[in-house]
Protein backbone atom coordinates (compact mmCIF):
# COMPACT_ATOMS: atom_id res chain seq x y z
CA UNK A 1 0.00 0.00 0.00
CA UNK A 2 1.05 3.65 -0.30
CA UNK A 3 0.72 6.84 1.77
CA UNK A 4 -1.84 8.44 -0.56
CA UNK A 5 -4.08 5.38 -0.19
CA UNK A 6 -3.77 5.56 3.60
CA UNK A 7 -4.95 9.19 3.43
CA UNK A 8 -7.77 8.29 1.02
CA UNK A 9 -8.85 5.54 3.45
CA UNK A 10 -9.53 8.25 6.06
CA UNK A 11 -11.81 10.07 3.60
CA UNK A 12 -13.57 6.83 2.64
CA UNK A 13 -14.15 6.09 6.33
CA UNK A 14 -15.72 9.54 6.79
CA UNK A 15 -17.92 9.03 3.71
CA UNK A 16 -18.99 5.63 5.03
CA UNK A 17 -20.00 7.17 8.38
CA UNK A 18 -22.23 9.57 6.42
CA UNK A 19 -23.89 6.62 4.68
CA UNK A 20 -22.02 6.99 1.41
CA UNK A 21 -20.44 3.62 0.68
CA UNK A 22 -19.22 4.80 -2.68
CA UNK A 23 -15.76 3.21 -2.79
CA UNK A 24 -14.53 -0.36 -2.56
CA UNK A 25 -10.77 -0.74 -2.03
CA UNK A 26 -8.63 -3.10 -4.09
CA UNK A 27 -4.93 -3.42 -3.25
CA UNK A 28 -2.89 -4.56 -6.26
CA UNK A 29 -0.69 -7.35 -4.94
CA UNK A 30 3.05 -7.50 -5.71
CA UNK A 31 2.97 -4.11 -7.44
CA UNK A 32 6.23 -2.17 -7.27
CA UNK A 33 4.36 1.15 -7.03
CA UNK A 34 2.08 -0.02 -4.19
CA UNK A 35 -1.01 0.61 -6.32
CA UNK A 36 -4.42 0.75 -4.70
CA UNK A 37 -7.60 1.09 -6.77
CA UNK A 38 -10.85 2.38 -5.32
CA UNK A 39 -13.88 1.21 -7.31
CA UNK A 40 -17.09 3.18 -7.38
CA UNK A 41 -19.68 4.50 -9.78
CA UNK A 42 -20.87 7.85 -11.06
CA UNK A 43 -24.44 8.37 -12.18
CA UNK A 44 -24.52 10.15 -15.53
CA UNK A 45 -27.83 10.61 -17.33
CA UNK A 46 -29.43 7.70 -15.41
CA UNK A 47 -26.50 5.37 -16.12
CA UNK A 48 -24.08 4.16 -13.46
CA UNK A 49 -20.60 4.46 -14.94
CA UNK A 50 -17.73 2.56 -13.29
CA UNK A 51 -15.18 4.84 -11.61
CA UNK A 52 -11.65 3.98 -10.55
CA UNK A 53 -9.49 6.16 -8.31
CA UNK A 54 -5.91 4.92 -8.74
CA UNK A 55 -3.32 5.82 -6.11
CA UNK A 56 0.29 4.70 -6.03
CA UNK A 57 3.80 5.83 -5.05
CA UNK A 58 4.31 7.85 -8.24
CA UNK A 59 3.88 11.62 -8.43
CA UNK A 60 0.49 11.16 -10.10
CA UNK A 61 -2.95 10.04 -9.04
CA UNK A 62 -5.75 9.57 -11.47
CA UNK A 63 -9.45 9.11 -11.80
CA UNK A 64 -10.76 6.83 -14.56
CA UNK A 65 -14.37 6.59 -15.72
CA UNK A 66 -15.61 3.85 -18.06
CA UNK A 67 -18.00 5.43 -20.55
CA UNK A 68 -18.86 2.04 -22.04
CA UNK A 69 -18.72 -1.43 -20.52
CA UNK A 70 -19.76 -3.77 -23.32
CA UNK A 71 -17.15 -2.83 -25.92
CA UNK A 72 -17.38 -0.74 -29.07
CA UNK A 73 -18.27 -2.59 -32.26
CA UNK A 74 -15.18 -2.91 -34.49
CA UNK A 75 -17.11 -1.22 -37.31
CA UNK A 76 -17.44 1.92 -35.15
CA UNK A 77 -13.81 2.17 -34.02
CA UNK A 78 -12.62 4.68 -36.63
CA UNK A 79 -15.62 6.95 -36.02
CA UNK A 80 -15.34 6.82 -32.24
CA UNK A 81 -11.57 7.40 -32.28
CA UNK A 82 -12.19 10.53 -34.36
CA UNK A 83 -14.76 11.69 -31.78
CA UNK A 84 -12.41 10.93 -28.87
CA UNK A 85 -9.59 12.85 -30.56
CA UNK A 86 -11.96 15.80 -30.97
CA UNK A 87 -12.80 15.67 -27.26
CA UNK A 88 -9.10 15.41 -26.36
CA UNK A 89 -8.34 18.53 -28.38
CA UNK A 90 -11.26 20.44 -26.87
CA UNK A 91 -11.03 19.42 -23.21
CA UNK A 92 -7.44 19.55 -21.97
CA UNK A 93 -8.22 18.36 -18.44
CA UNK A 94 -9.20 14.87 -19.60
CA UNK A 95 -7.85 12.16 -21.84
CA UNK A 96 -10.32 9.99 -23.70
CA UNK A 97 -9.29 6.70 -25.26
CA UNK A 98 -10.52 3.38 -26.56
CA UNK A 99 -8.70 0.61 -24.70
CA UNK A 100 -7.43 -2.14 -27.01
CA UNK A 101 -7.82 -4.94 -24.47
CA UNK A 102 -11.58 -4.55 -23.92
CA UNK A 103 -12.72 -2.12 -26.66
CA UNK A 104 -14.28 0.20 -24.08
CA UNK A 105 -14.10 3.98 -23.90
CA UNK A 106 -12.46 5.60 -20.88
CA UNK A 107 -11.87 9.08 -19.55
CA UNK A 108 -8.80 9.70 -17.40
CA UNK A 109 -8.08 12.77 -15.31
CA UNK A 110 -4.53 12.80 -13.98
CA UNK A 111 -3.50 14.91 -10.99
CA UNK A 112 0.12 15.51 -9.93
CA UNK A 113 0.15 14.55 -6.25
CA UNK A 114 3.09 13.56 -4.13
CA UNK A 115 2.73 12.32 -0.58
CA UNK A 116 3.39 15.80 0.82
CA UNK A 117 0.66 17.60 -1.16
CA UNK A 118 -1.99 14.90 -1.57
CA UNK A 119 -5.56 15.96 -0.80
CA UNK A 120 -8.02 13.04 -1.03
CA UNK A 121 -11.01 15.39 -1.18
CA UNK A 122 -9.56 16.95 -4.33
CA UNK A 123 -10.10 13.70 -6.24
CA UNK A 124 -13.68 13.32 -5.04
CA UNK A 125 -14.40 16.96 -5.86
CA UNK A 126 -12.80 16.47 -9.28
CA UNK A 127 -15.28 13.66 -9.90
CA UNK A 128 -18.32 15.49 -8.61
CA UNK A 129 -17.66 19.07 -9.68
CA UNK A 130 -15.66 18.68 -12.90
CA UNK A 131 -15.98 15.19 -14.39
CA UNK A 132 -19.70 14.67 -13.68
CA UNK A 133 -20.93 17.94 -15.27
CA UNK A 134 -18.65 17.37 -18.25
CA UNK A 135 -19.93 13.83 -18.80
CA UNK A 136 -23.55 14.93 -18.42
CA UNK A 137 -22.84 17.19 -21.39
CA UNK A 138 -20.94 14.78 -23.67
CA UNK A 139 -21.74 11.18 -22.67
CA UNK A 140 -24.91 10.71 -24.73
CA UNK A 141 -23.16 12.06 -27.83
CA UNK A 142 -20.22 9.70 -27.32
CA UNK A 143 -22.61 6.77 -26.94
CA UNK A 144 -24.46 7.79 -30.11
CA UNK A 145 -21.22 7.90 -32.11
CA UNK A 146 -20.25 4.52 -30.64
CA UNK A 147 -23.63 3.09 -31.65
CA UNK A 148 -24.61 2.44 -28.02
CA UNK A 149 -27.34 4.98 -27.38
Amino acid sequence: MNNKAAQFDVLVEELNKEGNTWFVKDVVENDELGTVVYHGHLNINDRDLPVFVVLDNSVFSFVRVALTTNGVDKRKVKTIVTKLNELNQTYKAFKYYLLDSDSNIYLDASVPTGDDNFDPALLVNLLLQVVRPHLVEVHEDVLAVAGQK
